[in-house]
């Protein structure tokens, strides 16, 4: 008998880690000051020129949470096409050169999201 082989393959679906089955991408932003300390984004928090806002606004994340405590932390899921880490790194301190000097920020690729 002859074998057919398959057109579309079997795609396994395993624990552990973040899969993606369209062109997203799940990043952690930390924002962090000039000396390299995490910025509590709760200290300006629902203010038009918070940090928060500020990173939100600057990034257009498709989905995004900030971390409520004093780690300054925000886990977005952006658009994959075009964003990687280094690129997302460098507009996040672009956005907050300026005003807050949180110059350290620092952005990862998303390994896992806890839901609490």
């Amino acid at each position: 008998m002859a074998a057919v082989a398959r057109a579309h393959g079997f795609s396994a679906i395993t624990v552990g880690g973040i899969k993606s089955h369209a062109q997203m991408n799940a990043f952690l932003i930390t924002v962090k000051d000039d000396s390299n300390t995490a910025i509590d984004l709760r200290a300006d928090d629902g203010t038009e020129g918070g940090k928060l806002n500020k990173l939100v606004n600057g990034l257009n994340p498709l989905m995004y949470t900030a971390t409520n405590d004093a780690s300054g932390t925000v886990s977005v899921i952006m658009d994959g096409h075009g964003n990687t880490a280094a690129s997302l790194q460098e507009r996040v301190r672009r956005l907050f050169e300026a005003t807050s000097g949180a110059n350290d920020s620092t952005v990862a690729d998303g390994a896992t999201i806890t839901v609490a």
